[in-house]
């Protein structure tokens, strides 16, 4: 068959007289024989098209009975001419840039269980797209809800090339072409402020050969928005836990070079640990003399944590300050006695006020001492 380029059937064989019909054939024009959905992408392609330019597609057309049957299209536009020559051949079973082959009103006429019902259907409903690449990445199906979703209407692609029109996204273009060389590819990747999802399925011939690859892209927007809220709800849970940790060791400045850190309900390790950062760094940035560990609240602690608070004490001592123990429960002193551990290096007192009491006499005896020792 030749056409110009508006379409216009100039030449025809009888082949394609008996499949699309004489008076489809004879004046008629092309487009007016194709789905509705296919026209502009065809009349697009057939605009675009230059010299010695090949296109081909799978489209629908109407036949001699006046129904929508699949077809194959390879169309060449002949060099130094204007006409555009189109090899039609029919693919029984195979649909075309939209799955559902016929229009609505025909859809209507065939069985619930019909999979181009059950295919339109789903297209329709659900926020996915279905396309279908040559092994030269060519769109020759392009359809469903989800095209709009990414920006396109469904068909819209169909002659375009994928690897042309992202060559940018790297990552999902390499997944692709593992799937035209035979591999089976799922993959999520975030775009648009949405979680697409994305099966690439190779397509194969009789010899078991990749000829063409099925893809299938669903728009995740609910489990985007999950994401979204629940990465929202994990640093506010941050924050409150960095506010909980100062709280749970406040380390206050009472005197002059004497810092307190009263602690109350359970102490384990891992807060030990974090009261020894706290408490060191405490120690260097104010240049303390003393440091009071208050235990008042504190109702019990392991062998482990009591060995940890002697070691936080030795800490202490060698940044050049003081460390005391205050307010230790009953129950605390036998868990530390029965450590064994030498308790005669240990500075303690009954309460928060006799150890700062103890402090400030300390720091006035150590004034009285450094003035009587300088010369008079």
């Amino acid at each position: 068959m030749a056409t110009s380029q508006e379409g216009a059937i100039s030449g025809f064989n009888p082949e394609a007289e008996r499949v699309l019909g004489a008076e489809r054939v004879r004046g008629g024009s092309l487009f007016e024989s194709l789905h509705p959905d296919h026209r502009d992408a065809v009349a697009s392609a057939w605009a675009k098209m230059s010299e010695g330019e090949d296109w081909n597609a799978l489209c629908q057309m109407r036949d001699a009975d006046g129904l929508y049957r699949s077809f194959s299209l390879h169309a060449r536009r002949a060099a130094g001419r204007s006409e555009i020559y189109v090899t039609i051949v029919p693919t029984p079973g195979v649909s075309s840039g939209r799955l559902a082959v016929p229009p609505a009103e025909d859809l209507a006429l065939l069985p619930p269980i019909a999979p181009e019902r059950v295919l339109r259907a789903i297209l329709d409903s659900l926020d996915l797209s279905a396309y279908v690449i040559d092994q030269e990445g060519t769109y020759l199906l392009h359809d469903g809800k989800g095209c709009r979703t990414g920006g396109n209407e469904p068909g819209t692609l169909i002659g375009q090339n994928l690897f042309e029109l992202y060559k940018d996204v790297t990552d999902g273009v390499a997944a692709i072409r593992r799937a035209l060389e035979g591999e089976f590819i799922n993959s999520t990747n975030d775009a648009l402020d949405i979680l697409w999802e994305s099966w690439f399925v190779p397509i194969r011939n009789k010899e078991g050969e990749t000829t063409h690859m099925l893809g299938l892209t669903l728009a995740k927007r609910d489990m985007r928005k999950a994401m979204l809220e629940l990465r929202t709800k994990m640093e506010l849970i941050e924050r409150q836990e960095e506010v909980i940790r100062n709280l749970e060791t406040p380390v206050i400045q009472v005197w002059e070079k004497v810092l307190t850190l009263p602690m109350m309900g359970v102490v384990d390790s891992r807060r030990v640990a974090r009261v020894m950062d706290d408490l060191l760094s405490a120690v260097v940035r104010t240049s303390a003399r003393f440091a009071i560990l208050d235990l008042t609240g504190v109702d019990m602690v392991d062998t482990m944590t009591a060995s940890h608070l002697f070691s936080l004490i030795r800490a202490i001592r060698l940044l050049g300050a003081e460390g005391i123990v205050t307010g230790i429960r009953p129950t605390v002193a036998q868990t530390m006695v029965t450590l064994g551990l030498d308790l005669s290096s240990l500075t303690t007192c009954a309460n928060l006020r006799e150890g700062l009491r103890l402090c400030i006499r300390r720091m006035v005896d150590e004034t009285r001492v450094r003035r009587d020792e300088q010369p008079q």
